[in-house]
């Protein structure tokens, strides 16, 4: 699904020019966001998969755990940087939004779906606004995730995100290898999503092997 809408990515790692893209923003930050830079260079991007659905088109990231784990500071707050202006000789105007939460780079959003060529990028960041985020995530989620975590504290909260697919909205829990992850879907319960497809999989019983599969 996402080759179709994002046919310009097969000659580019998603992730790679995901990376690109965000450190030639944040270099036009003061030095307090350059803990973010070195987040990126770290590795911190797992993996990135676009919102189809959303406006702007929001990149939701995956962590690399052993990135994460290291640069996560869960004492911070949950942050927008809004405002950003990107142009280049093809385009202008491109609305850039880049988001932060518990001390790590988590995402971003872009006001077009089609492709930004990073050559003679110019970054506009005259009018950035910081924008804290009050509300994370549906307290209706967190309620029930805290019996789930209960049970299975292997789940890094830090990789819990949103995503919407075929106006479904599943929360990530984990990766458990080549592009497939576990969520949790309200109505459903536990789903395996199936990355290359993008196939949503109900009614799994329990985590336990999913879980050792990802360990």
């Amino acid at each position: 699904m996402f080759s179709k809408l994002f046919s310009w990515l097969k000659k580019e790692r998603l992730e790679e020019w995901a990376k690109k893209l965000c450190l030639m923003v944040l270099e036009k930050m003061p030095d307090e966001y350059s803990i973010y830079r070195e987040e990126l260079n770290a590795g911190i991007i797992g993996r990135i998969i676009p919102d189809l659905h959303s406006v702007p088109c929001r990149y939701n990231v995956f962590f690399d755990t052993s990135v994460s784990e290291k640069y996560e500071r869960r004492s911070e707050p949950y942050f927008n940087l809004k405002g950003i202006v990107l142009s280049n000789t093809n385009t202008s105007n491109i609305e850039f939004s880049i988001c932060f939460a518990r001390g790590l780079f988590a995402g971003f959003s872009l006001s077009t779906k089609e492709k930004i060529d990073l050559t003679n990028l110019q970054v506009n960041v005259e009018n950035v606004q910081k924008v804290l985020q009050i509300e994370k995530l549906p307290e209706d989620f967190w309620k029930e995730f805290q019996s789930i975590h209960e049970k299975y504290p292997q789940i890094n909260i830090s990789e819990i995100c949103q995503v919407n697919l075929d106006g479904r909205c599943i929360y990530h829990l984990f990766d458990i290898g080549d592009g497939d992850f576990v969520g949790y879907e309200m109505s459903n319960g536990f789903v395996k999503v199936c990355h290359d497809d993008s196939e949503i999989i109900s009614n799994i019983p329990n985590l336990d092997e999913y879980i050792a599969m990802a360990e």
